[in-house]
């Protein structure tokens, strides 16, 4: 017996070409759900999630989407409609309101490993100092001291990403609508931000990102 994956939601207007995708909408008053039906034990695949993202990311292409939590299943359409869309209605139509003509664009960055760890050593006198009695230590008996090496710099680091990603975000806040750090994604990460955007600033958010 098959369920129904829901996508995201959408304008009832909307216009979308997603047959392929085996995607379709399911309508209820102003809004509409993206929907596909699924068979059983499907949705556990490595590629439902990336059918996931790219059915949102064709849909953001040609109309306002709000996505849906990946692994979002209920019963059938009518359930869709009586348990997600009619009591959330009001509210659904009112964020794709706000939203519509608006995209979230998100930027990552990343250290370059090799010029992070000089400058951390640069910076700071302590992990310079410690850093070099280890280096003339015998590797048994410098095992502590190795660990408060690296204690050291991953809180030199931390400072980094702090200091880098606040001052990022004060770059391109300008020219975003709203902006919201996220936590990094990897040990590597310097910044991992999420900003909303109105359509017709992309290209300029863009430059900025670039510069």
């Amino acid at each position: 017996m098959s369920e129904v994956h829901v996508y995201g939601v959408v304008p009832a207007s909307a216009r979308l070409d997603l047959a392929e995708e085996g995607v379709r909408l399911l309508v209820h008053r102003e809004v509409a759900a993206l929907i596909r039906d699924l068979e059983a034990g499907e949705l556990s695949a490595v590629r439902v999630l990336r059918d996931h993202w790219r059915v949102l990311e064709r849909a953001c292409a040609s109309t306002t989407v709000l996505p849906v939590r990946f692994g979002t299943v209920m019963s059938d359409d009518a359930a869709v409609v009586e348990q997600f869309l009619e009591p959330s209605h009001d509210d659904l139509a009112a964020q794709l309101d706000a939203m519509a003509g608006k995209v979230q664009l998100t930027v990552k960055g990343f250290y370059e490993e090799d010029a992070l760890m000089a400058s951390v050593v640069a910076r700071s006198p302590a992990v310079a100092r410690l850093r070099e009695r280890v280096r003339g230590l015998p590797e048994a008996a410098a095992y502590y001291k190795r660990i408060e090496l690296g204690q050291l710099v991953a809180a030199e680091v931390e400072r980094s990403r702090e200091h880098d990603a606040q001052d990022i975000l004060g770059r391109l806040e300008p020219f975003a609508l709203a902006a919201r750090l996220e936590p990094a994604s990897t040990p590597d990460a310097a910044v991992n931000a999420a900003f909303l955007v109105d359509e017709r600033r992309v290209d300029e958010f863009s430059d900025a990102v670039a510069r």
